[in-house]
């Protein structure tokens, strides 16, 4: 089997940049060339540390210049284009991972993104994403509820376990959680769908929920999210998101046993005080709260 380069290290010295002339002019025009070079512009569209191309060549010259005296089945130069194949690809998948942001009780962060979107992170929640080729495919994973502030380009869309949101230039809320999806849109116009494939455009003012697999709509004069300053507010909501709420802003757990946790409330809790916020929720429900330790409440209908 002929070598088509001229020697064993031939991609390894292209890597390095040692290639005289001559060899460089007669590989740029061949059929490979092209194939790693797409190989090489994707590893370089990713935020990782440099790699030492000098410690590259060398290592796979040693390689396979090793046994020498051994009669290879295959020729040695083939083993030469594997082994820089195989650096470049670990380098790819290496550092090619994702970018993950999480909040813990109580904790709101701000995400700036590199188009220069804004995300904030409600208590208790995650979002993650890949920076390579982000200009190109926007897409991030969320886990819990955010606002987005999308500035305008390609396609942004938001991954959920519930369901995705679909915007180009937007500002809008998502909460996600097991069983429920909820998307409020602020500013602009968003493609929300649900996990059941039910899915609505939303313009400014316009909100979405599919919970237990109802659909619901409604509108709302709130030109973003209430949590941002401080105060959560709910409409018509199911009372079980409205404890993991609490939950999740305050470090604490209930027992739910005794209640009927598909009941809807409207209405809102401060972030500053657990007792009035259990008094905002429950008393108007007519539902009694007890402390049995400072962070667990057993719940019962009234």
């Amino acid at each position: 089997m002929e070598n088509p380069y001229s020697d064993e290290t031939f991609l390894a010295r292209w890597l390095n940049g040692t290639l005289d002339a001559k060899e460089k002019i007669e590989f740029e025009k061949s059929e490979d060339y092209q194939k790693y070079v797409t190989i090489i512009n994707k590893i370089d569209t990713l935020d990782s540390p440099e790699y030492d191309k000098e410690n590259i060549f060398q290592a796979i010259k040693d390689d396979i210049t090793k046994n020498k005296k051994t009669i290879p089945l295959i020729p040695n130069w083939s083993y030469g284009i594997a082994a820089t194949l195989l650096v470049l690809i670990g380098l790819f998948f290496f550092f090619d991972t994702a970018t993950t942001h999480t909040t813990d009780y109580g904790e709101q962060i701000t995400i700036e993104l590199l188009d220069g979107s804004e995300v904030i992170l409600n208590s208790k929640s995650e979002l993650s994403y890949k920076e390579s080729n982000w200009k190109n495919n926007r897409t991030v994973t969320l886990t819990g509820e955010a606002f987005f502030k999308v500035k305008k380009g390609s396609d942004f869309l938001v991954e959920t376990s519930s369901g995705n949101v679909k915007v180009i230039g937007t500002q809008f809320n998502v909460n996600t959680q097991k069983d429920f999806f909820e998307v409020i849109c602020h500013e602009g116009k968003v493609k929300a769908i649900g996990y059941n494939s039910k899915e609505a455009i939303l313009a400014k003012g316009r909100a979405f929920r599919v919970a237990n697999n109802i659909v619901e709509n409604w509108e709302t004069e709130t030109t973003k999210p209430s949590w941002i300053s401080g105060e959560t507010t709910f409409t018509n909501t199911p009372l079980k998101q409205v404890i993991l709420s609490l939950e999740n802003q305050f470090n604490i757990t209930f027992n739910k046993d005794k209640i009927d946790q598909n009941q809807r409330f409207t209405g809102s809790y401060n972030h500053d005080n657990i007792e009035l916020a259990l008094k905002t929720i429950f008393v108007p429900m007519e539902i009694s709260y007890t402390f049995k330790n400072e962070n667990h409440i057993v719940l019962v209908k009234e």
